[in-house]
């Protein structure tokens, strides 16, 4: 997962500011200094004292500073003398100032405590558990973390939809992918306003991983009104395109296009190549035109390919041979010179042929070179090129799949010449 949620801490965020109200609670409220929720006297005025080191503002070293007097105040305490709900509160406090100073082990372990003790108020208790949760997590005791949460949620009267997506990651992140979608869709589903993107993230991750395309596709349909990205609009249709549905694929991606969302180069070949497998070459070659003139196609043998093969389909042969000539003289090898030549044998473009096969040749590592030198012989005799022809054709009977093929083409030449009279 890529949305940050791994080692995320909601206390940092805060700051002290979480310190003071994790642990003034005690002091600051009179009817919680009542019954069992109070300190005891003896301890009363090292709180308070505590109390107002943790208020103070400052620099970040003068903060530090007050939070080091605040913790030594803290560790000087007796715990064993002090009431169930001083000690559960003093535990509390070490610990949101542990994760402040990022010492994150030694906060899980006083809030462990903390959260043994049973002493603090019920809301209390449950933030300061879920808080062992996280830090769990952070920790990468994940499997503790799944307890924890799981304990945390079963205790809450109404658990938020964070507190599923919570869950939801650490399973996740524990490897536990099929336990994690549960939690996943809770998080979603209970969300009252549009649900979070990492939400929706996590979710469809977990959809895939289970090949489940048609929730997925579900999902990638809210998701991209609530958060129209150019990434859900490409996994929309490559999902159709893995439910081998090319023409809903085809039809999500020219969507997206005219939302301005299919803008670089490999999208908009992508656009084309697959409205050729539609039988739509011409809408292709409408945007392998449009996006080599105004540039956002960028100018390489790829895309001049793909241009030209628009173009072929669309039996544009003339139109073709432009972007085909400049794929050909980008190409490593000789191969699109030999297409380059058959496309210009089809328009009878004789001389151009031959030319395009003595490139092909200078390039080498044909395929089959043979069959070059036949059509290399046919484009010289149709130009009547009759020695041409002939030593092309001879070339061709060096090759075993081509050599019968070059014999009859060397017969019908002779047999030519001699109809027509030419001599030598």
């Amino acid at each position: 997962m890529t949305d940050g949620t791994r080692n995320r801490n909601p206390w940092l965020r805060f700051g002290t500011a979480v310190i003071v109200a994790l642990f003034c609670v005690g002091i600051a409220a009179p009817a919680f200094a009542q019954g069992q929720y109070q300190f005891s006297q003896r301890n009363l005025k090292k709180i308070q004292k505590v109390f107002e080191f943790l208020q103070l503002e400052g620099t970040e070293e003068e903060m530090e500073a007050a939070r080091g007097e605040a913790k030594n105040i803290l560790l000087g305490m007796n715990l064993n003398r002090a009431k169930p709900y001083g000690r559960a509160r003093i535990l509390c406090t070490l610990g949101a100032i542990s994760v402040q100073d990022g010492q994150n082990e030694e906060a899980l372990d006083y809030l462990e405590r903390c959260v043994a003790e049973e002493a603090l108020q019920p809301e209390e208790q449950l933030k300061n558990l879920f808080m062992v949760g996280q830090l769990q997590t952070m920790l990468g005791n994940y499997d503790d973390a799944i307890a924890t949460l799981e304990s945390w949620i079963a205790q809450v009267e109404t658990p938020s939809p964070s507190s599923y997506y919570t869950l939801a990651v650490t399973y996740y992140q524990a490897e536990r992918a099929e336990e994690a979608l549960a939690p996943a869709k809770k998080a979603v589903e209970l969300s009252v306003d549009t649900p979070r993107e990492s939400w929706y993230r996590l979710l469809l991750s977990l959809h895939l991983e289970r090949q489940e395309y048609d929730e997925a596709l579900v999902l990638l349909d809210d998701m991209i009104l609530a958060y129209p990205k150019k990434a859900y609009w490409s996994q929309m249709a490559a999902i159709y395109s893995e439910k081998n549905n090319t023409a809903k694929s085809l039809a999500v991606q020219q969507i997206a296009k005219m939302e301005g969302f299919i803008t670089e180069s490999k999208d908009k070949m992508r656009v084309a190549q697959m409205l050729m497998v539609e039988g739509l070459p011409h809408q292709g070659a409408a945007v392998m035109k449009a996006g080599l003139e105004d540039g956002s196609i960028e100018p390489t043998q790829a895309a001049y390919q793909t241009y030209s093969d628009t173009l072929l389909q669309s039996r544009e042969w003339a139109l073709a041979v432009d972007p085909l000539a400049k794929a050909a003289e980008m190409n490593e090898d000789g191969s699109l010179y030999v297409r380059l030549a058959q496309v210009n044998l089809q328009l009878g473009r004789w001389g151009d042929a031959r030319g395009a096969l003595d490139n092909a040749f200078e390039k080498g590592d044909l395929s089959d070179e043979g069959q070059a030198h036949i059509l290399y012989g046919i484009a010289a005799f149709n130009d009547k090129k009759w020695n041409s022809a002939t030593r092309a054709f001879s070339r061709a009977e060096r090759f075993e799949g081509t050599a019968e093929t070059a014999g009859k083409w060397k017969a019908y030449v002779e047999r030519e010449k001699a109809r027509l009279g030419v001599t030598d």
